[in-house]
């Protein structure tokens, strides 16, 4: 069964939520990046507001991660604890330069 408009609204809001708190942001560091008020970003949260989809993708990005990730979506794709960690403890990463450097290191060693 799928879920309705609202229970959608709910689950984006609350991995919003969850992903901003991983990467260790405030609601008003967020909402600075991505040019809203922190009390838009509460009513994101919240599921008192809608997400615009080009709103969606610059919050996406100020978390530094994929727009899906907001979804419920399935992949064939599982991850193991240390390669779970991994991708947490980059996404804190906050220099582009740095994910730069090291995307240019990983396509190295994986050669």
């Amino acid at each position: 069964m799928q879920p309705s408009g609202n229970e959608a609204l709910i689950d984006v809001g609350g991995r919003i939520r969850r992903f901003r708190q991983e990467a260790g942001f405030s609601q008003e560091k967020l909402a600075e990046l991505v040019g809203v008020t922190p009390q838009q970003i509460q009513k994101y949260e919240a599921a008192k507001s809608r997400v615009s989809t080009d709103k969606l993708q610059q919050i996406a990005a100020a978390l530094r991660i994929h727009p899906a990730d907001f979804f419920d979506v399935r992949s064939n794709l599982t991850l193991n604890t240390p390669e779970l960690l991994f991708i947490k403890k980059l996404r804190k990463v906050r220099d582009p330069e740095v994910h730069e450097s090291l995307s240019v290191l990983l396509d190295k060693l994986a050669r």
